[in-house]
């Protein structure tokens, strides 16, 4: 088993990010990484993504969403012909910190026999992937955040 991760600590509510991360027909104006999602965001539902890791071209591939607690946590797996060979699940994870805003988790774990033929290029460039989305999704939710907080100041 591989697993890889990033994290950031974004100053925005867990549901500001979780609607951003949700708003599945808007990723592709802000989302360097994952490029398209097409489907619902619901437990079991077959989700048709496009991502293109730093340096590749866009791959298409198609998973279900296996788990979501709103507004915390989604996960989707995506299995090929055979699972016991490759598999991988995409976790996005909301954590609320202490002196306010919330650290967004980033995690994709490869299963399976071929799991260890993934080169460290590939491992980098899926990293690499993870920190460009993070940064996005975080200047996205400040932006937004902001936005509200000066509208909330203006009507009081």
């Amino acid at each position: 088993m591989l697993q890889l991760h990033s994290s950031i600590d974004i100053d925005a509510s867990a549901s500001l990010v979780w609607a951003i991360l949700t708003d599945f027909a808007s990723c592709k104006r802000w989302n360097p990484f994952i490029r398209a999602i097409l489907g619902k965001p619901s437990s079991g539902n077959r989700l048709r993504l496009t991502v293109q890791r730093q340096g590749e071209p866009p791959l298409s591939t198609t998973s279900t969403l296996t788990y979501l607690r709103e507004p915390r946590e989604l996960r989707w797996r995506q299995q090929r012909l055979v699972p016991a060979l490759f598999a991988t699940e995409h976790r996005f994870r909301i954590e609320s910190l202490p002196a306010g805003g919330v650290r967004f988790h980033l995690t994709e774990q490869v299963e399976g026999l071929f799991a260890s033929l993934l080169g460290r290029g590939r491992q980098r460039a899926t990293e690499e992937s993870f920190h460009l989305m993070n940064h996005a999704l975080k200047a996205r939710a400040e932006r937004l955040g902001s936005r509200f907080a000066l509208a909330g100041d203006a009507t009081t």
